[in-house]
């Protein structure tokens, strides 16, 4: 279940507004592209700057449009693990497939702390949890001697894993290993990872499951080569603070607003033109992938 590329969908706004009908339209969209599932209330979905009204609604909106046809992880963070197990709590209401937990922010606990932190989190429900290791944005690292630890509860089943000195040391452990560091996938899959959570799967994943599929084929030199092609624009995607180039590449092709929630702004001027030409050579770049495989 835990492989392939996974969606951390944007929320779109509209006039300060979480915009519904957009989420549903991008859903549906998503839900019939190559994609292995969602991410619901993802850092990329701006998660952390949404009223708690505001997450409900974007999962129940997000649920009713994917139904049954892929699974959904709903993404839970914080510094208190005791606010993180209630809205676990909250969220169980919900046919989700699990929870996607990041270790606790900002207050910086030893892996003694981060053990325990999770290890809670494992306890509150029984569904599946997948941990999410982002040091540059919690402060604190998930150590892979912790992980192992961590994996004598049966329902810690994946890791999607930012540090890219972890992949190999990941890969001898009975855990699926998902990238979160766009431009670190190809390395990760290498290591032996099984896919990963991508931004850039909303503009590429048909060209981020090719790579995984030339991977799986053995044909690592025509994998390095189509990643290459690709590294500037996933680059380019992180060019403002996330989701920021995400939006704003999505603006061009579908009925959504480039709309951040401050204190993330929009793309700039620059950005959005330096898209522009990247959604072009993205086009030449199918071109020419779907003529050299005829």
């Amino acid at each position: 279940m835990y492989s392939g590329i996974w969606l951390p969908i944007v929320t779109p706004l509209r006039n300060g507004e979480v915009d519904i009908d957009a989420l549903q339209r991008l859903a549906d969209h998503y839900s019939r592209t190559e994609i292995s599932g969602f991410i619901a209330l993802s850092t990329t979905g701006e998660a952390a700057l949404l009223h708690e009204s505001e997450r409900v609604t974007v999962l129940q909106a997000l649920t009713d449009v994917v139904g049954g046809r892929l699974p959904v992880l709903v993404g839970v963070g914080g510094p208190d693990t005791r606010d993180v197990l209630r809205e676990i709590q909250r969220y169980e209401h919900w046919d989700c497939a699990g929870y996607l937990v990041s270790a606790p922010s900002y207050v910086c606990p030893d892996q003694a702390g981060v053990q325990w932190h999770f290890e809670q989190v494992a306890l509150a429900t029984e569904r599946p949890v997948v941990l999410y290791d982002v040091p540059h944005r919690t402060g604190v690292a998930i150590a892979p001697e912790t992980v192992a630890r961590l994996l004598e509860h049966g329902n810690i089943v994946a890791i999607k894993e930012c540090v890219k000195d972890h992949f190999e040391q990941l890969a001898g452990l009975p855990v699926s290993v998902l990238c979160g560091t766009d431009d670190a996938f190809l390395d990760c899959l290498l290591a032996g990872g099984t896919g990963g959570i991508l931004a850039s799967g909303h503009v590429c994943v048909d060209l981020l499951v090719e790579v995984q599929e030339l991977v799986r084929a053995n044909r690592q030199l025509e994998a390095r080569d189509l990643f290459a092609r690709l590294r500037p624009l996933l680059q380019l995607l992180f060019a403002a603070p996330n989701p920021a180039a995400i939006k704003a590449m999505l603006a061009f092709d579908h009925p959504i607003t480039d709309e951040t929630r401050m204190p993330i702004t929009r793309a700039s001027a620059q950005v959005v033109e330096e898209l522009r030409r990247a959604r072009e050579a993205l086009q030449d770049l199918r071109d020419a992938f779907a003529g050299a495989a005829n």
